[in-house]
């Protein structure tokens, strides 16, 4: 499925990001394998980015450089050895990296099992058979050594949930006038956010960071009833 504009793609980040911090709270340190036609454009590298962690892009050559020019990634290069000399250190470190890679996909996983490289998880873009991607050779060894796979769409080709435990936050879409305006709400969200909520509170301080398009138009959030009638009053 093609992220139309701006504002669904920050929602469908917003999305993504919720199942993988509904996996776990932290992800530096991890990495990311998102596979398949659609994944460049399915938010999957910006959540992940917010969340802290790192993510290998194996998509097609024209997905991948748009997600680059969308500021989604950032680096795009042709070879695995390239992918993770990039990736290494900040997997160590602990810092968020998205690296696009134009490159045979099945070759790029075969030459995976071969080097023991191994992502903690396995996203399949939105438009793939998430049945023939599990069926693939390589992707089952990935399997049998560890890292987990998740599809985009159910078994019904319906998007998944969002992985949120806490069925109190809604998802919430906070419009404003400009960028100036944008600033200040988040400003407002995140003094009524309670400190110790460090998911939420990531997403509304890293998301005009890692993506480009949401520094205008307005905010998707997730909130209570309570505490979105304190925002909107």
């Amino acid at each position: 499925m093609q992220i139309e504009n701006a504002h669904d793609r920050q929602l469908e980040t917003l999305r993504v990001y919720g199942r993988l911090v509904g996996e776990r709270d932290e992800w530096g340190g991890g990495l990311v394998l998102c596979c398949g036609e659609g994944c460049a454009a399915s938010g999957t590298p910006t959540a992940v980015s917010i969340a802290g962690g790192t993510t290998l892009v194996l998509d097609g050559d024209a997905a991948v450089k748009s997600a680059m020019r969308r500021g989604e990634l950032d680096f795009v290069v042709n070879s695995l050895d390239e992918a993770l000399r990039a990736l290494k250190n900040e997997v160590r470190l602990r810092r968020p990296l998205s690296v696009g890679l134009i490159a045979d996909v099945d070759a790029v996983l075969r030459e995976m099992v071969e080097r023991g490289v191994l992502p903690d998880r396995l996203m399949i873009g939105a438009n793939q058979n998430a049945q023939a991607i599990a069926q693939n050779e390589s992707i089952r060894a990935l399997q049998s050594a560890g890292m987990r796979l998740r599809s985009m769409v159910n078994a019904d080709g319906e998007r998944s949930d969002t992985g949120i435990a806490d069925k109190r936050f809604k998802e919430v879409y906070l419009p404003v006038a400009n960028a100036v305006e944008l600033r200040g709400l988040d400003e407002k969200v995140l003094e009524i956010l309670p400190p110790e909520d460090l998911i939420r509170r990531r997403w509304m301080q890293r998301v005009a960071k890692y993506l480009r398009e949401a520094r205008s138009g307005g905010r998707w959030v997730w909130l209570t009833e309570e505490e979105r009638q304190r925002i909107c009053g």
